[in-house]
């Protein structure tokens, strides 16, 4: 992490949790179709990837993916966009003004955070991994404000995004019986 350079703007609460992972990947990735797809790093926690997998299978439903928007979830807490710009818990990749259909869009998400808001911040695991959520829907908000050739900024994204944790919550995990085990 750049953790002594001048140009680093990483807020002081992201940067004791490791070094973050830096999304050096081609940008040209062969695809097939347009959609949500999520890649999982080996070291991702079992239940992160269950409940991404699950939000991702409820966006398809809510959102229309018309590029191939690929989620890359990494174990690290924190990660860099292209290797450039300050570390955060997930980015969003803009895609360059040179897009071509078939060109991927990325995501990266940090899964452990989820790990660092148990141990650091006491936050039980179900609202860690809504937390998580919330991050993934912050970062697809941005997509969807790119998709529509709207300017990208913070402008209402976390209010999108917490509304559709909130509608996920409301219509998928309150009807599943409550895992047994977990810290609520």
């Amino acid at each position: 992490m750049a953790r002594g350079y001048a140009h680093d703007k990483t807020p002081g609460h992201l940067l004791g949790h490791g070094p973050a992972h830096r999304s050096h990947e081609r940008r040209v990735i062969p695809t097939g179709r347009a959609g949500l797809r999520l890649r999982f790093y080996p070291g991702v926690r079992e239940d992160v990837r269950s409940m991404l997998k699950g939000f991702a299978r409820w966006l398809r439903t809510e959102i229309r993916f018309r590029h191939p928007v690929h989620v890359t979830v990494v174990p690290h807490a924190t990660v860099l966009g292209d290797g450039v710009g300050s570390a955060g818990w997930a980015v969003f990749l803009i895609p360059p003004p040179d897009y071509h259909r078939g060109d991927v869009v990325r995501i990266v998400l940090g899964g452990g955070k989820v790990a660092v808001l148990e141990s650091e911040y006491g936050l039980s695991t179900p609202n860690s991994l809504l937390r998580l959520a919330h991050d993934l829907a912050h970062e697809v908000v941005h997509y969807e404000q790119w998709r529509d050739g709207r300017p990208i900024t913070e402008r209402g994204v976390n209010r999108r995004a917490a509304a559709l944790v909130r509608r996920f919550r409301r219509t998928t995990l309150r009807s599943r019986p409550p895992r047994s085990g977990t810290r609520g």
